[in-house]
């Protein structure tokens, strides 16, 4: 005959209180948050330990933290309750609202300039799914980190066992300040541009090689400069200050461009731009959660890929 055990307590309750205390920093705010007394949430984070025989929080008077054990958990329970979110999402269909939580990275520049925007959105139109954003430009492995969703770029991505989606290009532009231009000339073939100051990003495989084509034609151009730099934001800025010519996505300078501060160059020719792709260790169809940003995600880039 089969046995199953039965505890004393509600489980899966404590581990949301336990995820909902680590979400707010203290006992007392996670109380607030749950319209409960703050005793109540001493009370089932003992019965919590008391169970699984470890201690889950370190707690001082200045500050909160899990403890190695309690980190495991943790991350053990976020990954069975998001579960059984996405059960009660199927059995009950739209009846119900969204709920669990999702684990998302992108790369910093591309989350700050536009993503962070994306998933607040996201958070006010949905907001019983808690959203862990990590912008970073490492690439994190979405089993081993427990990511609901990786947002990369790259020209392409190689085979993997992964969910892929590709969203499409971001395109590039050359961009100069009419201050660079007024004392330098505007260059007037993709040649000449090895003869002008050509900022580099400092960053992937090729900085010094600007890739252009035009009906069927490529153009390989070698460029070069006096001013290097491995985060964008500081060669947009010298750009603007007329230090030289820069090859950029585009949504990063929308706003010089539209100002008159940066001018497009060669706007005939298309430069080689990075894919958006997202990727899942999960089919979206088996989360309605999930599935849910990815249709928000495509519809919010769609005036900003190709």
């Amino acid at each position: 005959m089969e046995i199953i055990e039965k505890t004393s307590f509600d489980r899966i309750y404590a581990f949301q209180i336990a995820l909902t205390v680590l979400k707010e920093g203290s006992f007392i705010s996670a109380a607030k948050r749950l319209g409960v007394s703050a005793p109540n949430i001493t009370r089932e984070i003992q019965k919590l330990e008391d169970y699984l025989g470890v201690k889950i929080f370190k707690r001082t008077t200045r500050s909160l933290s899990l403890t190695a054990e309690g980190k495991v958990a943790i991350d053990k329970a976020r990954i069975i309750l998001n579960e059984l979110h996405d059960l009660e999402d199927h059995v009950q269909g739209s009846k119900i609202v969204h709920r669990g939580s999702l684990r998302i990275t992108a790369p910093t520049t591309l989350g700050q300039s536009i993503l962070s925007d994306i998933f607040a959105d996201y958070q006010i139109d949905h907001p019983y799914i808690d959203i862990d954003l990590r912008l970073t430009d490492r690439i994190l492995d979405p089993i081993e980190q427990d990511i609901d969703l990786s947002i990369r770029t790259a020209y392409q991505l190689n085979d993997s066992s992964l969910y892929v989606k590709k969203l499409g290009k971001l395109p590039r532009v050359i961009v100069a300040s009419p201050r660079y231009l007024d004392k330098f000339k505007e260059p007037r073939s993709l040649e000449s541009l090895s003869k002008h100051n050509c900022l580099h990003y400092m960053r992937g495989s090729s900085p010094f090689i600007w890739t252009f084509s035009k009906k069927g034609k490529t153009s390989h151009i070698h460029v070069q400069g006096t001013y290097k730099s491995n985060n964008l934001p500081s060669l947009i800025r010298a750009s603007e200050m007329g230090v030289g010519i820069l090859n950029i996505p585009r949504y990063l300078v929308e706003k010089q461009i539209k100002e008159g501060k940066l001018k497009i160059l060669f706007k005939s020719w298309h430069l080689e731009g990075h894919n958006i792709f997202l990727l899942s260790s999960k089919k979206p169809s088996t989360s309605k959660r999930l599935s849910s940003l990815i249709e928000f995600i495509e519809k919010k880039l769609e005036n900003v890929v190709k």
